[in-house]
């Protein structure tokens, strides 16, 4: 109305039409992926938007024997991924950048060095670029990779710093002849040091919080739906006990429950079927199990897939949860996050390191691991889609996963009631927000009943509001969803706190 009235200042009535619902929710993204490895190059420890298996070649390098990050995200876009998020992990206190220090034709000292940690940056080779008798610059080049010119009229600020960067030289750092050629030194990976707390994040130790390491690097993103780590489970480098495996995907899983709005895809250790029940159960009691938490899914066995290393052929042999999480994504946007994420075709595997049968399947089924078989005439399929909950009504991830997308959709866009006057008006407003939510989720199958009423509830009137709620400074608004069968009803509370925060509860089956 305010622009309204600006343009036109003669006396008279002025009508302005206004969008009935203002406050109207929308469905949150639920095929975001996030993933935490190894890689040749890159950013340490820092989330990286990728769109594109080229963008991560670009970012990350290519395929490495030491690790299988690169073959997870390849299988994530092969099976229909298209963002992710990508933290490259390695030992801070190790891994260094490739340098160099140069004397140059005109006596001019200059030090370069490579844009990120790693001994990718050792192949990197400056050569001196010649205009007649004169040095009128550099060019930098590594195998793979497009040159890199830096053109002395350009520096210190280069447009492009693909390959290397300038920096100034040590006082005391010895300068080599720059001659026709020479290579950078001294780069390091850091992962022989490597240990499972720096991809589950225990390891950075920053009373400050400002240096974050490994999935601590994820949660700090919003939006990212499932997590994956599939160097943590058995990379050729370093290689980690299983018992410390299983510690570090616990503590991978404490920032899953912290968050709520994303689960952790977890790889077992490369096992036999009776191994991998062990690993999620130990009988041992001086062995920790794995939480039994709906915001956690396993797969088995690991999956074979084309390798352009030839390491030990034509195939190598990697944890499938990238594969998974690109399956996953696939399936909610062609049918919706709700769908169970079973039944469905991995793309890019060529055979399974483990078959198994109708027996073995069952087994794995009673201990909440996701089975992969290959079927004749039907492909490679995921026929799991068990949390490792024991709680019936969290027992699979469609359920709980649908319910991190309510919950991350009415966080999101309700913030708008914090502070709004509290009163029957702000709880009917309240009311037909969620209402209308509910209603197109139902509407797209995404909750069950024959109608509406049978699908869901909302109550946000004086009796989920007394006297002693409001005056405490809250609004309290009461949900109950029924997912999709075979989960059963399960109760949502939305509240709304005097310090601006919207927070949301959910509970067990119950009958309403």
């Amino acid at each position: 109305m305010a622009a309204l009235l600006s343009r036109s200042r003669a006396p008279g009535v002025y009508v302005e039409w206004l969008d009935a619902n203002p406050q109207a929710l929308d469905l949150a993204r639920t095929d975001v992926a996030g993933f935490i490895g190894i890689a040749e190059r890159g950013p340490l420890h820092e989330a990286c938007k990728v769109e594109s298996m080229r963008q991560f070649v670009t970012t990350f390098g290519a395929h490495i024997a030491q690790g299988y990050l690169a073959y997870a995200v390849e299988g994530f876009f092969a099976n229909g991924g298209r963002t992710c998020w990508v933290v490259r992990v390695a030992d801070p206190a190790k891994a260094k950048r490739a340098r160099i220090a140069l004397r140059l034709p005109d006596g001019k000292a200059i030090a370069l060095e490579a844009t990120s940690d790693g001994c990718w940056g050792n192949s990197v080779r400056i050569a001196p670029i010649w205009e007649r008798d004169a040095v009128i610059g550099l060019s930098a080049t590594a195998e793979g990779r497009p040159p890199q010119v830096l053109a002395f009229d350009a520096m210190p600020t280069l447009a492009q710093e693909t390959l290397v960067r300038r920096i100034e030289p040590s006082a005391d750092e010895p300068l080599e002849v720059l001659g026709a050629g020479i290579d950078l030194a001294g780069g390091d990976d850091g992962i022989v040091s490597l240990r499972p707390a720096h991809f589950s994040g225990d390891a950075s130790n920053d009373p400050d919080n400002k240096r974050v390491w490994g999935m601590d690097a994820l949660s700090r993103i919003d939006g990212i739906s499932f997590v994956a780590a599939p160097d943590l489970v058995g990379a050729p480098v370093p290689g980690f006990k299983p018992e410390i495996v299983r510690d570090a995907q616990i503590a991978l899983l404490a920032r899953c429950l912290e968050q709520r709005d994303r689960i952790a895809l977890l790889d077992l250790p490369r096992t036999n079927q009776t191994q991998a029940m062990r690993y999620v159960a130990p009988g041992s009691p001086t062995q920790t199990a794995l939480p039994r938490t709906s915001y956690a899914a396993v797969y088995h066995p690991w999956v074979m897939v084309d390798d352009a290393l030839r390491i030990d052929g034509n195939v190598r042999v990697i944890p499938p949860s990238g594969h998974v999480a690109g399956m996953l994504a696939r399936t909610d946007r062609r049918r919706g996050v709700h769908k169970a994420p079973a039944n469905e075709v991995l793309e890019g595997v060529w055979d399974l390191q483990e078959a198994i049968d109708d027996d073995a399947h069952a087994r794995l089924n009673d201990a909440h691991i996701n089975a992969i078989r290959a079927i004749p005439g039907r492909g490679i399929r995921v026929l799991g889609a068990r949390t490792l909950d024991d709680d019936p009504s969290w027992r699979y991830i469609g359920v709980r996963r649908l319910f991190a997308m309510i919950g991350e959709a009415l966080d999101e866009q309700m913030q708008w009631l914090a502070f709004e006057p509290d009163s029957p008006r702000l709880w009917r407003d309240i009311d037909r927000a969620v209402r209308g939510f509910l209603e197109r989720l139902y509407r797209a199958g995404m909750l069950d009943g024959a109608t509406p009423e049978e699908a869901y509830f909302v109550r946000c009137d004086a009796t989920t509001n007394p006297r002693e709620q409001t005056d405490a400074g809250r609004v309290m608004c009461e949900l109950g969803l029924r997912p999709p069968r075979p989960a059963e009803f399960v109760i949502v509370r939305i509240g709304v706190t005097r310090d601006n925060g919207v927070r949301i509860e959910a509970q067990g089956a119950q009958d309403v």
